[in-house]
């Protein structure tokens, strides 16, 4: 980032600290995270002499559209949370490095809306921790997993009325499929020919979507407030201890289902590497990760959940990753429209990479219901 788009963003992001009730004086903003949606920045303001960190967010309203609900959505869960954690937490004082804490604007909003009609938002800022895009040992991967699981168990009582749906359809296996066969007829930039293999993939394994709808028409799953998007990186960790701190981007926190939560937490844990790994020999299940999954999701999660859910929980990773798959795919399809790229087929890379693991977990699938097993 040369000096001039420095400037830009410093200029951007005062207008917008002076619209949240933050005291004190703007010294820079620099662009922060690794996210694929939104716009992240780490702001700096001096407040008593104290240089005083702050998250702010430019919240992408064409994934999301509509940016109030979002925020309404992120206010009742981490009001939820924080209730909890204050009759669990001897040390009040630390209780907002273990929820996100949203500021309010001066108008008493959870966000602002500039004249551009971009929805900002800000956070207080988690500091002695962090997110990995990559974990480097399998107690990470506990932690993760504890922090997610325990997300589940806070929120199993959350009280009506229902979350709004802030993407609709997000986990529709269904659809998703059907939008990635009109990405396939339409094929816009001719890519097609590109991903044969893959082609043939989603289409060998385009029953596994049907497999939980029905099972929540049965009644044998219940809807529960779900995190929806349980990647490793929307877990901070400290950066002391390596102990889990929080669970960070609540954008898609809405009705969903606990087995989304886990198989989307073991997609990106089972396997040591990126999310975009080109080397595809370099990606398979460990089996020790997914004990570490286990352990540490069902520490909290495991006396809420139903038999069923418990059974299902290794179809569950299959199935998410088979559709994380289809959505990088479908969006390699129709230009990269979606998800923020940093090279070409970048997101073919990222849909190679989920099947490759989708059947890494099909020739492990025996051996991992065994182990859950063990755990019931």
């Amino acid at each position: 980032m040369d000096k001039n788009e420095t400037m830009n963003i410093d200029a951007d992001i005062q207008s917008m600290v002076n619209q949240f009730q933050i005291d004190g004086e703007f010294l820079s903003a620099q662009p922060h995270g690794t996210g694929h949606i939104n716009d992240t920045y780490v702001v700096h303001v001096l407040q008593g002499g104290i240089d005083v960190p702050y998250i702010f967010q430019r919240i992408n309203h064409n994934v999301f559209p509509n940016p109030p609900l979002v925020m309404e959505n992120i206010v009742r869960v981490t009001r939820h949370i924080r209730q909890k954690l204050e009759a669990r937490v001897k040390n009040r004082e630390n209780i907002s490095r273990f929820v996100l804490t949203v500021i309010f604007t001066h108008e008493g909003l959870s966000y602002y809306r500039d004249h551009e009609g971009n929805y900002w938002r800000a956070y207080i800022f988690i500091d002695r921790a962090r997110s990995y895009d990559t974990l480097q040992s399998v107690d990470q991967v506990l932690q993760v997993a504890r922090m997610y699981g325990q997300f589940q168990e806070m929120l199993h009582d959350f009280p009506g009325p229902p979350l709004h749906e802030t993407i609709p359809d997000f986990h529709n296996g269904g659809k998703r499929l059907k939008d990635f066969q009109e990405a396939l007829e339409a094929d816009p930039y001719n890519r097609a020919k590109m991903a044969a293999p893959e082609i043939d993939f989603v289409m060998a394994n385009a029953s596994l979507f049907s497999v939980l709808p029905d099972l929540v028409e049965k009644d044998k799953i219940p809807i529960r407030v779900a995190h929806n998007d349980t990647k490793i990186n929307n877990v901070l960790l400290e950066d002391s201890t390596g102990e889990g701190v929080c669970v960070i981007d609540l954008d898609t926190v809405m009705p969903g289902l606990s087995l989304y939560d886990f198989g989307d937490l073991a997609r990106t844990t089972l396997s040591p590497t990126d999310e975009d790994e080109q080397d595809l020999s370099k990606i398979s299940v460990e089996i020790p990760r997914f004990e570490a999954i286990l352990n540490g999701f069902l520490s909290s999660a495991g006396k809420i959940l139903t038999q069923t859910e418990w059974d299902f929980l290794v179809f569950s990773t299959k199935m998410m990753t088979q559709m994380i798959g289809i959505r990088f795919f479908t969006d390699y399809l129709l230009g990269d429209i979606y998800f923020k790229i940093r090279r070409r087929d970048h997101n073919l890379d990222r849909c190679r990479t989920q099947f490759k693991l989708v059947q890494s977990i099909m020739e492990h699938e025996e051996e991992m219901n065994a182990i859950i097993r063990r755990f019931i």
